[in-house]
């Protein structure tokens, strides 16, 4: 029978694009996945992101490699349609053939409910309300200030953004509640699982302006009145581990989780080598300025899928058409992923996995500092 792949354009909410890949076979859908448009941060830069979202075969399609084409075709397509980044939430064992790789940890924090009742309330606390555009817009605006550097977190396009669409489950959207200072202005929030069976309240998402310890600190006794309602023993809450949150919860006890699996959970891949070191020039120059770096070096990037050219001068980054280099950096695309995103240190990588003149390592360590990065619940795919 006759296949052929077409990308049609779909709407989504949230979202400014969706392009649903598929392969037809004999004039029918067969097999199918969606690539979704967003903007994810490298530090405080912002890159085209495609996120790969619904990948389904029909069953009486399956095991015969349409999944596996319609992969590569998005990738090929990505490429033509000026995508830096790729990323995905896999399952394990699979995507990594298509050059994706592991960029983020699972991580939650759990505090018990009877410690967490120790928690001061300093501001007032009201349900969200998403049909409030003040609110919706205080809270995009305090979750961006939040994420500003967060490598792997999307940007939210106050346009675009009507609430939390999802929570820790994939079925239904979450509660929250915002806190408001004496002015009335939102100045933090919290969103937390909608119907839960068993000990604890998992908690999707926090956010608070300026990082406030203050208003942490009500989030957590607002949580706590609620897993007390609920007759809950825990608060879990999904946030990466040098969440300020986490700080602010050792007074109360607490237990931090990570999970790093190998081939599974938030996956990435480069799609534009030259595209993608473009978009971060600045937020690299940004970096050697924090590590005080002074010199004037060619750094030529060799990967599976290309090179790129670098140009260093102090604090300032450029990328080359052509050229000469003084150091050669030669790293897999997979690899170079990780370490852009800072889930892996340039150290590390050193063993067996990347190759590099011993004299660039500090520059290159400086390019590349180890970070946290994550994606909330409410914004996966």
């Amino acid at each position: 029978m006759s296949e052929e792949i077409e990308v049609v354009e779909e709407r989504w909410p949230y979202v400014e694009r969706v392009h649903k890949v598929q392969v037809k076979v004999a004039g029918e859908p067969a097999s199918w996945l969606y690539v979704v448009d967003y903007r994810m941060r490298i530090g405080s830069s912002l890159v085209k992101m495609g996120g790969i979202a619904g990948v389904y075969t029909k069953r009486e399609y399956r095991e015969r490699g349409l999944a596996r084409k319609c992969l590569n075709y998005s990738v090929e397509w990505m490429k033509q349609n000026n995508y830096q980044l790729s990323a995905l939430f896999g399952i394990p064992e699979f995507y990594h053939k298509f050059g994706y790789a592991v960029f983020m940890g699972e991580h939650t924090l759990s505090i018990l409910t009877r410690n967490a009742e120790d928690a001061e309330k300093h501001y007032d606390v009201r349900d969200f309300s998403p049909d409030d555009p003040s609110q919706l817009k205080a809270i995009v605006e305090i979750y961006n200030q939040n994420n500003n550097e967060r490598s792997g977190s999307v940007f939210r396009d106050p346009k675009l953004w009507k609430g939390f669409k999802k929570g820790i489950s994939y079925e239904h959207k979450p509660k929250a509640f915002i806190v408001v200072d004496e002015k009335g202005e939102v100045v933090g929030y919290a969103a937390y699982e909608r119907w839960v069976f068993g000990e604890e309240l998992p908690v999707a998402e926090v956010g608070a302006q300026n990082h406030d310890f203050k208003i942490y600190d009500t989030i957590i006794h607002e949580l706590a009145r609620i897993a007390v309602e609920r007759r809950m023993s825990r608060i879990k809450l999904y946030v990466p581990p040098d969440h300020p949150i986490a700080s602010l919860a050792y007074r109360y006890g607490c237990l931090l989780e990570s999970h790093y699996p190998r081939r599974a959970g938030g996956m990435a891949r480069i799609i534009d080598l030259r595209g993608l070191f473009t978009e971060i020039s600045d937020e690299i120059g940004r970096r050697l300025r924090r590590a005080d770096f002074k010199g004037r070096v060619r750094l030529r990037i060799e990967t599976d899928i290309g090179s790129v050219l670098l140009k260093v001068d102090d604090h300032e980054v450029e990328v080359l058409e052509e050229g000469t280099a003084d150091y050669v950096f030669k790293i897999r695309q997979s690899s170079l992923t990780q370490l852009v995103l800072g889930y892996r240190s340039l150290d590390e990588l050193m063993y067996g996995e990347a190759k590099l003149d011993f004299e660039a390592t500090p520059l290159v360590a400086s390019m590349f500092p180890k970070a946290v990065p994550y994606v909330w619940q409410p914004d996966r795919w």
